[in-house]
Formats: structure tokens, C-alpha cells, sequence
């Protein structure tokens, strides 16, 4: 009942394309694949062929779909870099009475 994998990624090239954010539209056609699933045996080399039969020529040209240079520890990656940034612990961190307070008014709303 889903749209497959080029149908989103073309759907979202589409979107890029026609928001016009500036001049050149190559900034859309360098799709990077992260996570355990995209490193599925071909996956990259089919995503590829796929899109350059689903798009029209002038969005097919220069599109390159990159495997995760991480492998299956893609996503784990991203989240170690994220960690080591200064401003982490401040923006998305919280002690374990804030959590308890913020379940406590969640739950007292709920009722």
C-alpha cells in the first residue's frame, strides 16, 4: 500500500526542485543512505537505476546514491558526533528530576 523507496526519494527530488532554493540543482542529487537496511546487498546500485528510470531526464542527470560510509553503525555514528558536541548536554538533555517532573505533569494532565 506504500510508495516504494525511488517513488519517495523522486517525490522529494521533485519538492527540491520546485522550491527553487537557489540556482543550481545539483544540491538535491546526491542521495545518502544511512542505517542498518541500506546496507542491503545492491540497494545503492538499484535506488540508483530506479531513480534514473522513474525521473525525467533533466533530474536523472549526475544523481549519485551513496552507501553508508559506516556500514550498519551509520546511525550510531551520527549519534557519537552529536554527543561530542559542546552544546548538547544544554540543548537536548535532561537530569532525571526534570524527566520524573515533566512524566508527572503529562500523566496529571492526561486525566
Amino acid at each position: 500500500q506504500t510508495m516504494g523507496l525511488h517513488r519517495a526519494v523522486g517525490l522529494c527530488m521533485h519538492h527540491c526542485q520546485a522550491s527553487e532554493v537557489t540556482c543550481d540543482d545539483g544540491w538535491f542529487k546526491t542521495v545518502v543512505l544511512a542505517g542498518g537496511t541500506a546496507c542491503l546487498p545492491g540497494l545503492p546500485v538499484r535506488l540508483e537505476k530506479e531513480l534514473r528510470t522513474y525521473l525525467p531526464t533533466s533530474m536523472s542527470e549526475g544523481i549519485r546514491v551513496i552507501p553508508p560510509q559506516y556500514g550498519a553503525e551509520s546511525a550510531w555514528f551520527g549519534g557519537k558526533m552529536i554527543s561530542n558536541m559542546s552544546k548538547f548536554p544544554d540543548a537536548w538533555c535532561m537530569t532525571k528530576n526534570q524527566f520524573r517532573q515533566k512524566s508527572r505533569r503529562s500523566f496529571i494532565s492526561s486525566w
